[in-house]
């Protein structure tokens, strides 16, 4: 049995939990309250501070200082990182330097070797008949132009032979005829009869021949319409062929194709007239010069690759066969451009982010547009200048560092911006006998004001007290002298201490500004900071004394509006 005191304690701590709910709930839609509304009570479904005419020239102003783009406000921010020589040797830093030079893209790619088809032909007849001999006996046969090929008998084509015959005889007959229009009726039999045997594929010769012998060929030698090898053949000695039968294929192999695929992504660098270098396994040392004859309109839609058609001159001795593998390799002058190495870009798939050296072991994000990859460099279209060093290797843990500072500038404002005037200063167990830990205040572990947003902010880092001011005192909507006196354990100042601030605001577009403070007088650095809206704004300072780590961190300043 619970005590009754229990249960009442533990109604009470229900009851409290119950009504932090909405109230935390309320803290994270609107993350982002300015004074003004916080003291008056702004609604909470406010998810953001509505700036006024003269912030938003501020802010554009500020935008313009910058000269960088704005990140998008689903990219996440990031701040400089601080690193000693000794982290760096840890995690392994090098660099490479943003520099111009030539680049040059090489395309290599397999292609297949094909037959030229301009240079293929079918050997048909136009007539029915039998092939009595056969001189191209055998497939792969080299024959050239005009060279016999097979005789064929042929009823229609012997009777043609005739008609042409009888045609002439009576043309001859007809020469001193007196009846007018017998002699041009001849004639143009004649013609016509002649006609037919050259569509029939005689060749003139023959139809000379035809003429001196006086009487038909039972026999006509047909001939090889161009030189090339016999690739196929259909024709047997005592075949009986029919009209528009195919009986030879023969290719000249003087030149071929070389077909090749290349990917979408290499097709604007190719051109027709483009010069290539062919080789051969089969031939190792042996480089063939070939030229981009055509660029086929459409793509393969499975390997989303186009195809590209090379021409080229085949040996004497026909070295290059249809149906080879052939290696091509296409290169492309892109000309002198301003590069970085390739390693250097961690590409998020929406931004690309290089890390650049700011020396003294301080280096920057920079968001950069890139262009062409070439052989481990990439080519840089904003962002980067020449003569900037950027990290090349150890970034990947550098990018991590600087999300994560970020993250810490934000979270050290949530006590002045996301609730209001109360501040979690640490997640201590709540007590349950007897409720000791509930003060009339409040709960443990929560106060009132929060860090201390306006006037002089004292704090320890490490050896040194740090105090900071702004100039004027209350820091205004504008540019304000950020004041950092720092003094060492017996409290003399200290002088020979690098010092610089970042600062930002938890808000979508806002971007991570940086200031180096500048000594200004024993132990005091002064430097800049532009705030482009009323509010809070998180600085997170560095100081690097000789001989001793950096150390950070974190202050509230308050903006007010003019």
């Amino acid at each position: 049995m619970l005590r009754r005191s229990s249960l009442w304690v533990l109604g009470i701590i229900v009851g409290v939990v119950l009504l932090l709910v909405p109230f935390s709930s309320r803290c994270l839609a609107s993350p982002i309250l300015t004074a003004e509304q916080a003291a008056g009570g702004g609604s909470p479904s406010m998810a953001e501070p509505q700036p006024s005419e003269r912030e938003r020239k501020a802010i554009s102003e500020s935008s313009q200082d910058r000269g960088k783009t704005p990140a998008s406000p689903a990219a996440p921010q990031q701040a400089p990182v601080q690193l000693s020589p000794a982290q760096q040797q840890l995690i392994g830093v090098t660099y490479g330097t943003v520099e111009k030079r030539p680049l040059t893209k090489v395309i290599r790619t397999v292609g297949r070797v094909a037959y030229d088809e301009r240079k293929l032909a079918e050997v048909t007849l136009k007539i029915a008949g039998w092939i009595q001999n056969l001189y191209a006996d055998y497939t792969g046969k080299l024959v050239k132009k005009g060279e016999p090929l097979f005789t064929l008998y042929s009823p229609d084509l012997v009777t043609a032979q005739e008609e042409y015959l009888l045609a002439r005889r009576t043309l001859e007959q007809l020469q001193d005829s007196d009846v007018p229009g017998a002699r041009a009726s001849a004639q143009s039999l004649v013609q016509a009869s002649r006609q037919r045997l050259l569509l029939w594929d005689l060749a003139p010769a023959q139809i000379r021949a035809l003429e001196e012998a006086g009487k038909p060929q039972l026999y006509q030698t047909m001939y090889s319409p161009l030189s090339g090898f016999i690739i196929e053949k259909m024709a047997y000695q005592g075949h009986r062929v029919e009209s528009g039968m195919t009986l030879y294929k023969i290719a000249n192999l003087s030149t071929v194709w070389v077909e090749a695929d290349l990917y979408e992504y290499e097709l604007p660098f190719v051109h027709v007239g483009q010069e290539a270098k062919i080789s051969l396994s089969y031939y190792p040392g042996e480089v063939f010069t070939a030229k981009v004859s055509y660029i086929y309109p459409y793509l393969e839609e499975k390997t989303r690759t186009g195809k590209v058609r090379f021409e080229l001159a085949n040996t004497p001795d026909w070295k290059l066969k249809p149906a080879m593998y052939a290696t091509t390799e296409l290169t492309v002058e892109l000309g002198e451009k301003l590069v970085i190495p390739e390693s250097a870009v961690l590409d998020s798939g929406v931004r690309q982010i290089v890390f650049v050296d700011k020396g003294q072991g301080r280096f920057a994000p920079q968001e950069v547009q890139l262009g062409d990859r070439v052989d481990h460099y990439v080519e840089v279209r904003g962002g980067l200048t020449a003569g900037e060093r950027v990290v090349t290797s150890g970034n990947f843990l550098i990018d991590s560092e600087s999300k994560l500072q970020a993250a810490e500038s934000m979270m050290g404002m949530m006590g002045a911006i996301g609730m209001g005037d109360w501040k979690m200063e640490s997640a201590k167990p709540m007590e349950m006998g007897g409720m000791e830990g509930m003060e009339k205040g409040g709960m443990p572990g929560m106060e009132k004001g929060g860090e201390q947003a306006t006037g002089a902010q004292e704090k320890r880092m490490g050896p040194f007290t740090v105090t900071l001011s702004t100039l004027p005192e209350t820091a205004r909507v504008g540019e304000n002298t950020v004041r950092i006196q720092v003094r060492d354990q017996g409290n003399k100042p200290v002088t020979n201490a690098q010092v610089n601030f970042t600062y930002t605001m938890d808000m979508p577009g806002m971007m991570i500004e940086e200031s180096k403070a500048s000594p200004s007088s024993e132990g005091r650095y002064e430097g800049k900071a532009k705030f482009a809206m009323a509010g809070p704004w998180g600085l997170v300072v560095t100081i690097a004394a000789p001989g001793q780590e950096p150390l950070r961190e974190k202050f509230t300043v308050r903006a007010a509006k003019p």
